[in-house]
């Protein structure tokens, strides 16, 4: 039996957001975790018809090394600033949100970040960012090395509070 359908006008398709408008912003966003152990920043920010980079620093205030990546970064795409979504997502930063990882990382982070030491580098993401979507930054998971099973949970997880729509 062959079924053909024709003129289904009563069958709404959703409709993307318009791409954003290109563009580049300084955020200058200081965020610190857990009393100052960490400090992680956010400057440049440019979105791209093919994509998005930023340029991004974690300082190790805190008296361990801990295990970072290329994939310890990331764009937390959302609906909107509130922090009530955010939670949902993370269920209270205790589980890693969706996001958009980078397709580089330059320069590549050190496997372990020091006591005292600070990693700055740009990231950048080949997706086309939509307008109207709110904007958080990523930084982790990131675990001591004496850690086990890196997959059983982050000893640092940091979405930032700052928030920008694009």
């Amino acid at each position: 039996m062959l079924v053909a359908l024709a003129g289904c006008s009563g069958i709404q398709h959703p409709t993307l957001a318009p791409a954003a408008t290109p563009r580049d912003v300084d955020l200058g966003w200081v965020e610190r975790y857990a009393a100052g152990q960490f400090t992680f920043r956010v400057g440049q920010f440019a979105v791209g018809p093919d994509g998005w980079q930023a340029n991004v620093a974690v300082t190790n205030n805190s008296t361990s090394p801990y295990r970072i990546s290329p994939q310890s970064f990331g764009l937390v795409p959302l609906d909107t600033t509130s922090q009530a979504e955010l939670k949902r997502l993370t269920e209270d930063l205790t589980r890693t949100p969706p996001a958009l990882q980078p397709v580089s990382v330059t320069p590549a982070p050190p496997p372990l970040l020091a006591p005292g030491e600070t990693y700055r580098g740009t990231i950048e993401g080949s997706e086309a960012l939509r307008s109207g979507t709110v904007l958080r930054f990523l930084f982790g998971p990131f675990t001591r090395p004496e850690a086990r099973d890196v997959t059983q949970g982050a000893d640092v997880l940091w979405v930032t509070d700052h928030a920008v729509r694009i």
